[in-house]
């Protein structure tokens, strides 16, 4: 993904957020402006901005395919190509079986990123 979408994520999502109530009790409170916008607005408007990161993981494994294969760059991407092309059942295997771990990493830590920017989400 492109840097303009999470820019476009970040600013529509701190938006709605600046116009919820605790933000306007802290406001009330006397907190600062910086204080209510970073410590309370930013933390909860960067939940949906961790989502997409995590989605775009997935991607990124698969734009490794692409790039290595029309670059000739020699990796994991070209060698799961080949085990395609020859038909070697056992590396294809090995590499959706590395995709789905690396995906599943990045959603165990997107999920522990949810629980450190909103205290209101707990890991069970």
């Amino acid at each position: 993904m492109s840097a303009a979408v999470y820019s476009r994520l970040s600013r529509s999502s701190l938006l709605e957020t600046l116009g919820e109530d605790y933000i306007r009790t802290a406001r009330a409170k006397g907190l600062a402006e910086r204080r209510v916008v970073l410590g309370h607005a930013m933390r909860s408007a960067l939940t949906p901005v961790v989502s997409q990161l995590g989605i775009d993981v997935g991607t990124l494994l698969g734009g490794v395919v692409v790039v290595e294969t029309v670059f000739g760059i020699g990796g994991i991407g070209q060698d799961s190509v080949e085990a395609i092309d020859q038909g070697n059942l056992p590396l294809i295997i090995g590499f959706v079986l590395a995709a789905a771990v690396f995906v599943i990493v990045a959603n165990i830590l997107v999920d522990i990123a949810y629980t450190l920017l909103d205290p209101r989400v707990r890991l069970s």
